[in-house]
């Protein structure tokens, strides 16, 4: 009996590293710079802050370069969208 409790805590916690790296979604939307009001920027500033944090701890896991590599584009991607937005916003004025 103690063999198989230990396999089976062996087994878990084996298992866990495995399970917990898992490639965060990216955001659904991000505000149109140009009609998007302060509060919809700063809550799309979180919801981005908390992507690249997310996408991060998942880089660190990864053990495979392939998917570093898309998961690397794809942050560089949301970032650089984001980015634009908040030149539009910052342009209205």
């Amino acid at each position: 009996m103690k063999k198989y409790v230990s396999f089976a805590v062996l087994w878990v916690a084996c298992s866990l590293p495995a399970m917990a790296c898992d490639k965060p979604s990216s955001p659904t939307s991000i505000p149109d710079g140009k009609s998007a009001s302060k509060d919809e920027m700063m809550a799309a500033k979180k919801t981005i802050d908390g992507f690249k944090m997310a996408m991060e701890e998942y880089l660190t896991c990864e053990s495979s370069k392939a998917k570093q590599e898309s998961a690397h584009a794809e942050l560089e991607k949301i970032a650089d969208r984001f980015n634009e937005q908040v030149r539009a916003f910052k342009a209205k004025g």
